[in-house]
């Protein structure tokens, strides 16, 4: 699978209303975690809170993979183009 490939994938899955809700969810639930934490539970609060950011690393990873994809698809567009009238 080459790098457009995979970011349609990536896109495909960023639009997809089962990964929205999932991460919606994910990340509320984390967050609950974290707010109602005994204020004592400093254990508690780094769980949730390191929860939140992988959560967070998982979307930026998946964001990246679609932008390098539309990055690559947009420079093999313009690469056609630079070639037109290259073969006189």
């Amino acid at each position: 699978m080459n790098e457009v490939e995979k970011g349609k994938e990536a896109q495909g899955i960023i639009e997809s209303e089962v990964y929205k809700k999932a991460m919606q969810t994910l990340a509320d639930g984390y967050q609950s975690q974290w707010i109602n934490s005994r204020p004592n539970d400093v254990a508690e609060r780094e769980r949730a809170y390191t929860k939140i950011q992988i959560l967070a690393d998982f979307v930026n990873e998946v964001k990246t993979v679609m932008e390098t994809g539309k990055m690559v698809e947009h420079e093999e567009e313009a690469n056609k183009y630079r070639n037109i009238g290259t073969h006189y």
